[in-house]
């Protein structure tokens, strides 16, 4: 009972059935047993194509890697320098019905470790999508060398998602100098008055939770297809006036949502200094956004722009900040 079971021995087909079965932590642990065994499961994993993993990576106090594969499997990965924390494992089975898989392991240099074990899952797996989780503050010694090793590991990514309590103006112009993210981007982070986003083409989405670094020029400038923007210092009278740009085609041709919070609730009327139609809540409409998406809503208030297009702008409660929000038409029936 005692004696290893010889894997490699057995048939290739034999193996890559076996192999199949397995989790990612337990792939990865086999890849890690010999060249031949590296060999084979990289070969497996690179020849299905409909074995296709989603990659998180985070670099926060305990830096993690993270992968969802096609089997509802969730492998979670955190290097900790505390010993007591360390090879602990969590395994259960979530509501969504992904099996969780997590473990702590002890590194005296969990920067060093997480880059190790970052190379081994970029040669072994197949990912449709990059998600990265970037936490300035946690060793701002080491970012520039963290997010040059992100980048020769993933020139692109679908996500970039930045969190911290210290203005962080350099580490996040650096990672956008040297990452690629054309999808989504978020800002929950702190950034000063000076902070200029500079975006060489439209994105997919950019969320800021803390935008007091966001005026209305920055606004104009924003070059993504879907804005939620929360704690700004934009103005009723500049939220009208934005509107107006757009009405005029003059700014954000191609948006086709936008949340942004409302500072003054008591001049939301200053926003409307518009021609504008106000639609009974009674009446529920159907439109085609921009983006071939089918949305039924229900009042609100519609405005048009020269070329036909409209937007439907409604506010609704966020915490305790009150929200406008637009959706844009191609028609309303």
């Amino acid at each position: 009972m005692n004696m290893s079971f010889p894997i490699l021995k057995l048939p290739r087909l034999a193996i890559d059935e076996i192999l199949i079965m397995m989790r990612p932590f337990e792939l990865i642990q086999f890849s890690m047993t010999s060249s031949k065994s590296r060999s084979i499961l990289k070969y497996l994993l690179r020849a299905r194509v409909n074995l296709k993993y989603k990659l998180e990576v985070g670099i926060d106090a305990e830096p993690k890697i993270s992968m969802i594969g096609p089997d509802y499997t969730f492998f979670n990965c955190r290097f900790t320098s505390d010993r007591l924390r360390s090879e602990k494992k969590d395994c259960l089975k979530g509501p969504d019905g992904l099996i969780y898989d997590r473990i702590w392991m002890y590194s005296e240099n969990v920067i060093m470790d997480w880059m190790r074990l970052f190379k081994i899952v970029m040669k072994l797996f197949n990912f449709e999508r990059h998600n990265i989780y970037f936490f300035p503050e946690t060793f701002p010694d080491q970012n520039k060398s963290i997010i040059d090793f992100i980048g020769s590991q993933l020139p692109s990514v679908n996500a970039c998602h930045f969190y911290g309590k210290i203005v962080a103006d350099q580490d996040v112009e650096y990672v956008l100098k040297n990452i690629k993210v054309p999808k989504y981007l978020k800002f929950q982070c702190k950034l000063s008055d000076q902070f200029q986003l500079k975006l060489p083409n439209n994105i997919v989405r950019i969320s800021v939770s803390d935008g007091n670094w966001l005026n209305y020029s920055q606004l104009i400038q924003l070059k993504a297809y879907e804005l939620e923007i929360k704690g700004s210092k934009i103005t009723n009278v500049e939220l009208n006036a934005f509107l107006i740009s757009w009405m005029q085609s003059e700014c954000h041709q191609d948006l086709v949502h936008i949340g942004i919070s409302v500072n003054d609730p008591e001049t939301v009327n200053a926003i409307f200094d518009l021609p504008h139609e106000r639609i009974d809540n009674d009446v529920i409409r159907q439109g085609r956004t921009i983006r071939n998406e089918i949305i039924r809503m229900r009042g609100g208030f519609d405005i048009k722009r020269n070329d036909g297009a409209t937007g439907t702008i409604y506010f609704r409660m966020d915490g305790d900040q009150l929200m406008l929000k637009m959706i844009v038409f191609e028609c309303i029936v």
